[in-house]
């Protein structure tokens, strides 16, 4: 017995032990620990699977988790097993729009807990297609769909996408139509579309070994009524440091910059509408160099530019070069494990919302470039897609933004009628 109740007389003992064993028989066994029921996402989008999500905040065995009151959305369902220790979560794909009462309960030794819940399910947004029977004629789709007129015209090539990176988000920037040619003669259907637009101005985007003298002759005579620039340059870089800082038909100021790998399309692609709905241009740099050109730190200070955004992982832009460029400029990096998650990195920082989104291929470059300045200056974004599917990432994307509409570009050979359904990768 303890010592304190040996100093106590025999009676005094009695009582002091008596009353220690009456309190322990009244505690429990044990402390039965709180649990913390999780409602399932507060939207979704009818036809677009939600991410898996726990229904506790922490996982712990023994608990039962059911909705007690109401239920959960058509097509969702809430799963899990507490004697084989399957945590309880939310998943499917709902069916039907609207919004949806109910309460979550988590009980544990017959102690529950309840969580009233709320989610709204909007309709799928509306799907459609801009396509043309090749990259030209996708291109001269697209100005014709976004344009009555513009008094800017700018013409780069269709056989490389160097050119026509560099000129999306500058022609964003000038709410002007972006066409793709062939190197050594444009095509009829482009023609035609110039015609239409009726530009005071058309600015050829490459030097002669992109598009040749003959094609300028061709515009210069074709079209009396509007001036024919060409802005090249040494090489593709050089075309888009020349291009973005030319005075009549560049960007003038640049508080945000994009920079990204020149040798590849896909990060360009998506970071052009980004750059243009925040004000800011896309420069394409040699993402395998350390560090940037004196030129290039000069082509900042004169733009303005006060924030860096890289598009693109350490295998696109160099950790050094990123390195490089915070010594002198404040930098952040959209990277992600493939292309189409650099898309999501981009867009996420970038639109809260948006009227419309555009869905292109990660596979080829052609049928999206002519869309960027039109997904940018209607603040809008661009995503990737496979050939079959949409990637899950994308989708949540799509659910988060809640657009009225989208837009798949390019024929079904680039984007098949999977991508329009919206399934999933």
């Amino acid at each position: 017995m303890n010592s304190r109740f040996l100093s106590l007389g025999g009676g005094a003992a009695t009582a002091a032990l008596a009353l220690t064993v009456s309190l322990l028989a009244a505690a429990p066994a044990h402390a039965v620990a709180p649990v913390n029921p999780v409602c399932p996402p507060t939207t979704a989008t009818k036809g677009i699977p939600i991410p898996m999500t726990f229904a506790l905040d922490n996982y712990k065995p023994d608990v039962h988790v059911a909705i007690t009151d109401g239920a959960l959305p058509p097509g969702l369902v809430l799963t899990g097993d507490e004697t084989t220790l399957v945590p309880f979560s939310y998943s499917g794909t709902p069916t039907a729009s609207g919004i949806t009462n109910f309460t979550v309960t988590a009980t544990i030794e017959g102690r529950p807990t309840q969580l009233a819940c709320s989610m709204a399910v909007f309709p799928t947004p509306a799907v459609s297609r801009i396509g043309g029977a090749d990259r030209y004629a996708q291109a001269d789709a697209v100005a014709h769909a976004s344009f009555e007129t513009s008094d800017i015209v700018y013409v780069a090539s269709g056989e490389k996408f160097a050119d026509a990176l560099s000129a999306g988000s500058v022609a964003g920037l000038r709410h002007s139509a972006l066409l793709l040619t062939p190197g050594d003669a444009m095509t009829a259907g482009t023609k035609a579309e110039i015609t239409r637009l009726h530009p005071s101005k058309i600015v050829v985007v490459g030097g002669p070994a992109s598009i040749s003298e003959s094609v300028l002759d061709g515009l210069t005579s074709g079209y009396p009524g509007a001036t024919v620039y060409r802005v090249g340059g040494a090489d593709r870089f050089d075309v888009s440091r020349s291009l973005l800082l030319h005075p009549s038909f560049g960007v003038a100021q640049s508080s945000w910059l994009y920079i990204a790998n020149g040798g590849n399309f896909p990060d360009a692609l998506s970071a052009s509408p980004a750059a243009v709905a925040a004000q800011g241009a896309v420069l394409l740099v040699d993402g395998s160099k350390a560090a940037l050109s004196e030129y290039e730190k000069t082509m900042l200070d004169s733009l303005g530019v006060q924030h860096v955004r890289i598009a693109g992982g350490p295998a696109s832009v160099s950790a050094a070069l990123e390195a490089d460029i915070s010594r002198f400029h404040p930098v952040t990096r959209n990277g992600g494990a493939d292309r189409f998650d650099v898309a999501v990195s981009i867009n996420t920082e970038v639109f809260g919302t948006a009227d419309t989104v555009y869905l292109a291929s990660g596979v080829t470059f052609p049928d999206a470039l002519s869309a960027a300045p039109v997904a940018g200056f209607g603040h809008n974004p661009v995503y990737l897609a496979r050939t079959n599917c949409v990637p899950g990432a994308v989708l949540q994307e799509i659910s988060r933004i809640q657009p009225g509409r989208i837009v798949i570009l390019g024929g079904t050979n680039t984007l098949t009628a999977d991508v329009e359904h919206l399934k999933s990768c």
